[in-house]
């Protein structure tokens, strides 16, 4: 039972100082909305950086006459195969003629001297400098691929890193590759060195999403928990709304990259002002750091401690863990996530939730070009449709509970995707409504299920434990490009196959324990214990206070201590 109270006894230190006052809504208001308003700028901007024009070959003698392009386009491209085909005319016969039209039945033959693309999007786009088209049309799925085999290979080592030597470090780590492979992607001149950049570049995601979220989460109380994943995720879709106007102005992809890319450098402004997280100082036995950073905190939100008391508080939290984790012989590695039983079911389920979101936020996003019309207007539909989407979350997150929300907009997602491949094909703007119904779910569900990741990990490797999930998407997300390009074969593949998965992932979150109002745990053993004795149908858990559940449990701790 001393795990419990030591469990308690931290949130007892945040009430002591402030666990949401005015140093915890400045850090709200400087620090969290800002970044993660900017985070997709460089994060998702991939998505227009590989983004294929409309395009046909490319006929010297007709690019450079003075006609217009919808008449070059008629003498040049079959309408059958407008993008790989010319036909096979002496076109310097056919301009001198001045008859410009092509009989029926004209032979056609594959482009020779590379493509024209219509410039009414983009000047130039990652995918026109490098004719990524035709036979090499898998290159912009393959590009977004490498992107998430980087967040694979890089998501657990800055997890690991993040629980190791600290949140602010590896944040600060984070920023400075993403600045750096973001920015030099982009000046590149040949394709290999981009696709190792770009993968580089991927391995900092979901991290740099994680880390400004894990600092905050971990310096507030419970009931602020969601309305801080609220903030975090509203700022994060108002970046990404942002995004396609700013495409949209570059026109070149070339000055959209380093626009984008640029703005992460503006995070080393944080460096003085963003602090380390006391729990993970405390975890670490860095009490003396612990102790200046909750005095801050306490002097910022005008309370009244006393230095000497707050030290002996944190010391003695802090050699109760360090006992705990001696007796379990924790290691606080990514093992134990798997080593006990209660907490490798919580981790797998988690884990297959986040893949499953993964599968509809992502896959819906980058499957915007399958829909025909205006990118720019289609991709902000679908970011901004996330606003109702994270309103209606957070409100029954706080209502019933993170469970049943995660499961009834999982569910809500499968079942939009799926209705695609019911309904018949000539029903018009039948993909368009699911998409925009199934990223309105998704972005619930991402919120919901980020939430309960943040609240059943335990603070000694609740980064790992992120992280590890977050790879799990990663690989998810290597296969989602390619489920996208399916829709070549038919459109409503790509709907089926992300329609099931979260159907399925809305099930089987209906096992994970429910996290509302409950203590975040600090000990691996905290993470085991947790949701053990919950009734697994239940839901709108009662309210209880942190005083409360002392009271409620000091018997038993008094009776632990004697």
């Amino acid at each position: 039972m001393s795990a419990l109270k030591s469990q308690f006894e931290f949130e007892n230190l945040l009430e002591e100082v402030g666990d949401f006052g005015k140093y915890q809504k400045r850090l709200i208001t400087l620090f969290l909305i800002p970044s993660a308003a900017l985070l997709p700028w460089f994060t998702m901007n991939i998505l227009f950086l590989v983004f294929t024009p409309d395009h046909w070959c490319n006929v010297p003698e007709v690019s450079s006459s003075n006609l217009s392009i919808e008449i070059q386009r008629s003498i040049i491209a079959p309408a059958d195969v407008a993008s790989c085909f010319r036909y096979d005319l002496n076109y310097t016969e056919l301009l001198n003629s001045g008859e410009l039209y092509v009989r029926n039945g004209t032979p056609v033959v594959e482009c020779d001297k590379g493509w024209q693309y219509d410039p009414t999007h983009f000047e130039e786009t990652a995918a026109s400098k490098w004719n990524m088209v035709c036979k090499d049309e898998h290159y912009p799925s393959f590009v977004m691929t490498l992107t998430n085999v980087g967040s694979i290979i890089g998501t657990p080592i800055y997890g690991t890193l993040s629980d190791k030597i600290g949140r602010k470090p590896v944040f600060f780590i984070v920023i400075l590759v993403t600045a750096m492979t973001a920015i030099s992607s982009v000046l590149m001149t040949n394709f290999t060195a981009f696709l190792v950049l770009r993968t580089i570049n991927g391995s900092l995601m979901p991290s740099v999403f994680q880390l400004p979220f894990i600092i905050l989460l971990e310096v507030v109380g419970p009931a602020m928990r969601t309305r801080l994943n609220g903030v975090s995720n509203a700022a994060w879709t108002f970046g990404l709304c942002l995004m396609p106007l700013v495409a949209y102005l570059s026109k070149h992809w070339v000055t959209f990259g380093l626009i984008t890319s640029s703005t992460s450098v503006l995070m080393f402004c944080y460096w003085k002002f963003l602090p380390e997280s006391p729990r993970w100082l405390i975890a670490q036995e860095k009490y003396s750091e612990a102790a200046v950073v909750l005095t801050r905190i306490a002097e910022t939100n005008s309370k009244n401690i006393d230095p000497v008391e707050l030290r002996l508080k944190i010391k003695k939290l802090g050699e109760r863990i360090k006992k705990e984790d001696k007796m379990d012989e924790v290691k606080n590695t990514a093992t134990d996530l798997v080593r006990y039983p209660n907490l490798r079911k919580k981790f797998l389920i988690v884990s297959f939730c986040w893949v499953a979101d993964m599968f509809a936020y992502y896959g819906l996003q980058i499957n915007v070009p399958n829909l025909g019309g205006n990118p720019f207007i289609n991709f902000f539909i679908l970011s901004a449709v996330e606003i109702p989407g994270l309103i209606c979350s957070w409100y029954f997150m706080e209502k019933y509970g993170r469970r049943w929300t995660s499961v009834s907009f999982l569910i809500l997602t499968g079942s939009s995707c799926l209705l695609v491949a019911i309904v018949p094909e000539g029903i018009p703007y039948v993909a368009i409504v699911c998409s925009l119904i199934g990223k309105f779910g998704a972005s619930a569900a991402f919120m919901a299920v980020y939430q309960q990741s943040s609240e059943l990990y335990p603070t000694t490797i609740r980064s790992i434990g992120m992280g590890m999930s977050g790879t799990f998407a990663g690989v998810a997300n290597i296969v989602i490009p390619y489920v996208v390009f399916l829709a070549v074969i038919a459109k409503y593949i790509p709907f089926v196959i992300i329609g099931l998965v979260n159907l399925l992932a809305g099930i089987s979150a209906i096992l994970l324990p429910e996290t509302l109002n409950a203590i975040l745990p600090q000990t691996i053993q905290d993470a085991e214990r947790f949701g053990r004795d919950q009734k697994y149908f239940s839901c709108n858990p009662r309210r209880t206070s942190i005083e409360s559940l002392n009271e409620e449990q000091s018997p038993k701790l008094l009776n632990d201590e004697i």
